[in-house]
């Protein structure tokens, strides 16, 4: 893909991404795609599903899928699964035949279960999948995502979507041969599909508090898992890292994001696009023992956008410090505080004498199950023939969060076009391009970052 081709993708804004046109008929024909028409005409038809990455939020996520199609009154099993890990398997298997076997939305064999650092190239290429659930560690979607398009498949791809500069500009290309070839892709952020979070988002665009002016996201937690380096039999360096991906920025991108997206995300999206540029500082001082890897604990960033608004980020995992997740946004006429929740997401505008203007409760009986719309987009887009492709705007807002960890890292002020366009920031092993190995991981840098003797090239 081009310079100028990817300037003009990561500059388009996210906020009115939808379903994509239909893919040339000769395209989809070499692709093996099967038409929407067959799937409309067809009541028989079932969608065959695949996951790669078969742990605690994939599980889930193939669990939300089937509710989906439960819900649409339409027939999804679940025909294949992969990790690099037998035991991964075996449970996720396990859990969806007890929940779905009887509704018959379980169909895997032994045959269709792939184990091992190639699984997931073995289940793309499986003939009876048709959506790929990818929920690895974040900085292996690059390669599950264009493994997934190159095999024809539609895919339901985890956030964040990248890591560094050069996976951002993998999944993008990616995007766009899906596009070109009526393939769906849609992401985890699970909050632009829930009621209440969606609302408060559009009263911000239309001005409920005037224009805003700055803003504050807090994602602050505890530590999170570890599990261990595998016990008698040891794993060795890639499996260890693999299985604790957390703690390993190359396979996470930090703690900034894959976990604080979900707010940093919401700021993109109330301000219909990326900011322009970052100045952060973070570190490592409470979790420093050498399981965490060489992730930091702590970061702070103001972003800037291009009218001049600021927001300041806070991500923390402190254990026995006070939590904190919430948004506020500041503006001409008032504030709006935001505290998710997946399906009791909470929010109040108030004027800037404190009286309420308009304000939203946590009860679900006016709210929905965003885990689950966001599969029932993805199932309806396919099987009416309108393919949603949303990889865009996560894949801007993932930028965005490394933009905060690369300023925070280097302790420089940073732009986005610099790393959307121009970086050569690519945190992976050599020769990870054609699949993970087991074996040492061969890591860039072995260390933890120290600002001001770290430069972003």
């Amino acid at each position: 893909m081009s310079d100028t081709k990817l300037h003009e993708l990561s500059r388009r804004s996210f906020v009115k991404t939808g379903a994509a046109g239909l893919a040339a008929t000769a395209a989809a024909a070499n692709l093996g795609l099967l038409s929407s028409t067959a799937f409309a005409q067809s009541g028989d038809k079932v969608l065959g599903l695949g996951i790669v990455g078969c742990g605690g939020r994939g599980t889930g996520a193939l669990g939300n899928c089937l509710k989906a199609a439960e819900e649409l009154g339409l027939k999804v099993k679940l025909v294949a699964v992969a990790d690099i890990a037998a035991d991964r398997t075996e449970r996720t298997k396990k859990a969806i035949e007890s929940s779905w076997g009887a509704k018959g939305g379980y169909g895997v064999t032994d045959e269709t279960t792939f184990v091992g650092m190639d699984a997931y190239k073995k289940l793309c290429a499986h003939p009876d999948v048709d959506i790929v659930v990818q929920t690895t560690p974040p900085g292996l979607r690059y390669l599950t995502l264009r493994e997934a398009v190159n095999n024809g498949k539609h895919s339901f791809v985890e956030k964040p979507v990248c890591v560094d500069s050069d996976t951002y500009r993998h999944v993008i290309a990616s995007g766009e041969i899906a596009k070109q070839n009526g393939l769906a892709i849609v992401t985890g952020t699970q909050y632009r599909r829930e009621n209440s979070y969606a609302d408060a988002i559009k009263h911000l665009q239309d001005g409920v508090i005037g224009d805003i002016t700055a803003s504050y996201q807090y994602y602050c937690s505890s530590t999170q898992w570890h599990l261990g380096d595998g016990g008698e039999t040891k794993w060795d360096p890639m499996t260890y890292q693999m299985r604790n991906w957390p703690y390993f920025p190359w396979l996470s991108g930090d703690l900034i994001a894959e976990q604080s997206i979900h707010n940093i995300d919401a700021i993109n999206w109330s301000m219909g696009g990326p900011p322009i540029k970052a100045y952060a500082s973070g570190g490592r001082i409470a979790r420093t023992q050498p399981e965490y890897g060489t992730i930091y604990d702590h970061f702070d960033v103001h972003f800037e956008w291009e009218n001049g608004v600021k927001s300041a980020f806070m991500g923390r995992h402190f254990e026995g410090a006070t939590n904190k997740v919430e948004n506020r946004w500041i503006g001409t006429k008032g504030t709006m505080d935001l505290r998710p929740n997946p399906g009791r997401t909470a929010w109040i505008a108030r004027g800037h004498d404190g009286t309420t203007v308009l304000a939203r409760n946590t009860g679900r009986e006016d709210n929905n199950q965003p885990y689950v719309e966001e599969h029932k987009a993805l199932i309806a887009g396919i099987t009416n023939n309108a393919p949603i492709m949303e990889i865009q705007g996560v894949a801007d807002s993932s930028l965005t969060c490394i933009l905060g960890r690369e300023a925070a890292y280097s302790g420089k002020e940073l732009e986005f076009k610099f790393l959307a366009e121009t970086a050569k920031l690519k945190l992976r092993p050599e020769g990870m391009d054609d699949g993970p190995k087991a074996g040492p991981a061969n890591l860039p840098y072995p260390d933890v970052r120290k600002p001001g003797s770290y430069k972003v090239v």
